[in-house]
């Protein structure tokens, strides 16, 4: 009755790794499909984000609003135009999942080019995820920064609009 028991728990820890590197998978795959739309085109950046993405989710931006992510999907397609030389890095990344919800830390560093301007930002993120089927959707983003990333996007809006 004891090994039964051991042998669940063996099961139970064998499923949870297995659920984090999908996890893991599913983040690393996000940025490197960004990666290919932003630097190679082609892809449809709506399809892109509704693959990874619950269509209800609210995505709490790096300077703090709150947005549906139908304006995220907007958001990107303009930014097609605007950005090249796309470059994510995902570091320290952390998954934890209980049942059928996990989150995932990670600091996603990227850097862009922007209209002509280098953007190198600093972005702690953090995805909470639910389990669909047998993969998984983020069904909460949220993404702070720090103070020389915000101090970037002051001053690439001050260039954009023509002010000092």
């Amino acid at each position: 009755m004891f090994s039964c028991g051991k042998d669940e728990t063996q099961d139970q820890a064998r499923s949870t790794a297995q659920d984090e590197a999908q996890i893991q998978e599913i983040i690393s795959s996000l940025y490197r499909a960004f990666d290919r739309a932003y630097n190679v085109g082609g892809i449809n950046t709506d399809s892109l984000v509704d693959a990874y993405y619950d269509k209800d989710i609210h995505y709490v931006t790096s300077w703090g609003w709150t947005e549906p992510i139908d304006t995220t999907k907007a958001r990107m397609r303009n930014a097609a135009a605007h950005v090249r030389e796309y470059s994510p890095h995902i570091e320290s990344l952390q998954v934890k999942t209980y049942g059928d919800g996990a989150y995932a830390f990670f600091i996603l560093r990227q850097s862009t080019n922007v209209d002509g301007t280098l953007l190198e930002e600093y972005l702690p993120t953090t995805f909470v995820f639910e389990r669909r089927g047998t993969g998984w959707k983020i069904v909460h983003a949220h993404r702070s920064t720090d103070y020389e990333t915000f101090q970037q996007y002051i001053a690439m809006q001050k260039m954009k609009s023509g002010s000092k």
